[in-house]
């Protein structure tokens, strides 16, 4: 590999904070960023391949529901480290931004990520109609690269651009880009484009790449993973109670991609906000015109399994440690994604708090699998009720 060059053309408003937390239209990308999103999905790759391996395995001890050995876990941060850099290594890859541009703009946006960001009275903006070139090179200290670990790297980088978005929001439909590459091809390619109907065989392809990498052979797990892992595994759920017609409940992916088409044209501004509120309690019963008796997360006390928050408030879910959602939303020019992982480093007790009352509860293994399953069903109900159609596009 001599250089890769991705063309990124921006396809939801941008939250990209510089040290103030305020958007910069003169450093509108910061690599720092990029290569935080790029070492997520590096990882989840590489604990897939170790979960499908059946060496990384879901242990039923300590304050989390699974646990990793320090080993494994070790493991895990030294090979992503050996690609993109640790305290120990420098990276293979030397990333640079060039021809960066993006218009700064005040906020009005109405979306619920953006109201949470300017709580406080806090001023909000962003950048509009971004663009840039990223060029991926292999570092002057690297003498040869070998093809999986090309593709494994520059595989998950795609990855990161179809499934998620840069800087605040990136989890929720912000900060989305079209990707055209030079220098890396694959079926998952359209005229040098990324295709996002093609998902499938990016994953499957940079997957592979992640076993050779790891010189590991694919297993039958058949249990969920202890973090979360980008794997074909399927797991039975047939014990959990409800129903979803997207899969059969014995054999349930523990990682999925979920893409929703409005029925009629919308801009990406109308689908962040509709698809965010999907998240938000009062907006989806809203939308549903149903009642909170009827809404199945809020009946099971599931919306846990949205994210734990940083900041403790007075109702809501208390005592826990910060965990990021597992459900990820990526909004592109005329669909979106929601990406679902299944895994067990959730803590085993937390306290739900409402007006008046207070009620611990357990987390186990069948809770959080409940969570996911009834997140997936609810999010495929709420979407038809919107008028959105509803296709699974991995596995």
């Amino acid at each position: 590999m001599d250089v890769v060059v991705f063309k990124l053309s921006g396809e939801s408003r941008l939250y990209l904070g510089g040290y103030d937390t305020q958007f910069h239209e003169d450093d509108p990308f910061r690599i720092q960023s990029l290569k935080g999103l790029w070492r997520y999905w590096l990882r989840a790759y590489i604990s897939g391949a170790m979960y499908d391996g059946e060496i990384l395995k879901c242990e039923r001890r300590g304050r989390h529901v699974c646990e990793v050995s320090p080993n494994l876990l070790r493991g895990i941060v030294e090979k992503t480290g050996c690609l993109l850099g640790s305290l120990n290594s420098a990276s293979k890859f030397r990333i640079l931004v060039e021809e960066a541009h993006a218009e700064f703009r005040e906020d009005g946006f109405n979306a619920q990520r953006v109201r949470l960001l300017s709580l406080g009275g806090r001023r909000t903006n962003y950048g509009g109609n971004v663009s840039a070139k990223i060029r991926i090179e292999k570092s002057p200290h690297v003498k040869e690269l070998n093809e999986n670990e090309i593709k494994l790297a520059i595989g998950s980088l795609l990855t990161a651009f179809s499934l998620n978005g840069l800087g605040k929001g990136g989890r929720r439909g912000l900060g989305a880009f079209s990707v055209e590459a030079n220098g890396f091809e694959g079926k998952f390619m359209r005229d040098g484009k990324m295709n996002y109907g093609m998902i499938r065989e990016l994953i499957s392809e940079t997957l592979r790449s992640a076993r050779s990498y790891l010189n590991l052979e694919k297993g039958n797990p058949s249990e969920m993973p202890p973090i979360d892992c980008i794997s074909e595994a399927k797991v039975d759920l047939s014990e959990i109670s409800g129903s979803t017609d997207l899969f059969d409940k014995k054999r349930v992916p523990v990682f999925t991609v979920i893409r929703a088409r409005p029925r009629n044209s919308k801009d990406t501004d109308t689908m962040v906000v509709e698809l965010q509120n999907f998240f938000l309690r009062p907006a989806r019963l809203r939308m549903m015109k149903t009642r909170e008796n009827q809404d199945a997360i809020i009946r099971g006390k599931l919306a846990w399994f949205f994210g734990l928050p940083r900041r403790r408030g007075e109702t809501g879910y208390l005592r826990a440690e910060r965990r990021a959602s597992p459900i990820h939303l990526a909004v592109h020019r005329d669909e979106a994604l929601f990406t679902f992982f299944l895994s067990g480093d959730w803590p085993t007790e937390i306290v739900w708090r409402g007006r008046g009352e207070s009620i611990p509860l357990r987390i186990d293994l069948l809770k959080v699998k409940e969570a996911y399953l009834t997140s997936i069903s609810s999010l495929k109900d709420y979407l038809n009720r919107i008028g959105y159609d509803v296709e699974v596009i991995y596995p």
